[in-house]
């Protein structure tokens, strides 16, 4: 396991919940943060849920196109470079499909947990004995630094890289900033290289806000489990019965917006950074911002990142869209 040191993940957490509680005109979180452990576990149960439409068809496009996602031209040998693994449940697919014909595979998951990184890893150890898995416990660029000192580091495994990044998770980064990040992996990849990206495409507002509300409530404890984390890890007083899950479609910028809203006028201290925090009622802090493009926007941010699209895979209703970028 090869991780950023858990002291400065720590000060980051603080500085960064500081300076979003404290602003002065919208507060926020960064959707980073939901993925302690609770809150990894809490999102697998999510991805099963009957509304979430997003998991169940990406998998299914893995499913029927994962061949074609993870051949290479000069049939070399890759390596699988995975950002926010999570359980890393959707990933079997490819990692199968790549074990079939390769004797064996490096696989280097990247995710800010380690727990899960741990019980992953221990998992796919079980059940692939020819997988070689290296958890990188890191933000993603960093991550994909570590994974390529290591590559380079051992001449045992593969130089050509398969990097994936699934569940519509391009869709948390504001689009200017989504270009900015492609630009860093695309600074990071060699010209044979190739990066797989799951994108929510744009559908039916009830679609969409069922998919971020779903009966069970899971998706409110995900939510709201950004608190417990604040209390937990910096001596924060949240009452959690004082604040309630909102989620919604933003018609105007093509977002479903996620929201934690305080139900009355109240104060709430944090004991590590030694501040109060004022809310008025139906005051909110905003965690995460879901886009869903179109197919002109997915042409468009592979042109203003300096990628071609090379492969294009749709589900039938085409709510969904895996895009197999390879650098310019």
């Amino acid at each position: 396991m090869y991780s950023t040191s858990q002291s400065q993940l720590d000060e980051q957490f603080a500085q960064d919940i500081k300076e979003g509680l404290g602003s002065k005109s919208q507060k926020r979180v960064e959707p980073k943060y939901f993925y302690d452990t609770e809150g990894s576990h809490l999102f697998e149960e999510i991805c099963v849920q009957p509304e979430y439409y997003p998991w169940r068809i990406e998998a299914d496009i893995l499913r029927r196109y994962s061949k074609r996602m993870t051949c290479s031209q000069d049939s070399s040998e890759i390596t699988i470079i995975e950002l926010g693994s999570g359980s890393s449940t959707k990933t079997r697919i490819l990692l199968g499909e790549v074990l079939s014909r390769q004797a064996s595979l490096f696989y280097f998951p990247i995710d800010v947990s380690k727990a899960m990184l741990c019980e992953t890893r221990n998992k796919l150890s079980a059940d692939y004995r020819n997988l070689r898995t290296i958890g990188i416990s890191s933000d993603y660029v960093d991550g994909v630094d570590q994974a390529n000192r290591l590559i380079s580091a051992d001449d045992q495994i593969p130089e050509k890289k398969l990097i994936i990044f699934l569940g519509s998770s391009i869709g948390n980064l504001e689009p200017e900033e989504s270009i900015s990040f492609l630009k860093k992996l695309r600074s990071k990849m060699d010209e044979n290289d190739n990066l797989l990206i799951g994108i929510d495409l744009r559908k039916d507002r009830k679609v969409l806000e069922a998919a971020y509300n779903d009966e069970k409530g899971i998706t409110a404890r995900f939510n709201l489990n950004l608190l417990t984390r604040i209390n937990r890890e910096l001596r924060g007083e949240f009452d959690l019965d004082s604040f309630v899950h909102r989620a919604f479609y933003n018609s105007f910028n093509e977002r479903v917006e996620m929201h934690i809203v305080s139900t009355k006028d109240q104060q709430v201290y944090v004991g590590r950074l030694d501040q109060t925090f004022s809310f008025d009622e139906n005051e909110t802090i905003h965690t995460e911002n879901s886009y869903k493009y179109s197919s002109e926007q997915i042409r468009q941010m592979a042109y203003e990142s300096e990628f071609v699209i090379k492969g294009d895979f749709f589900d039938t209703k085409r709510w969904f869209n895996v895009v197999l970028f390879s650098p310019a």
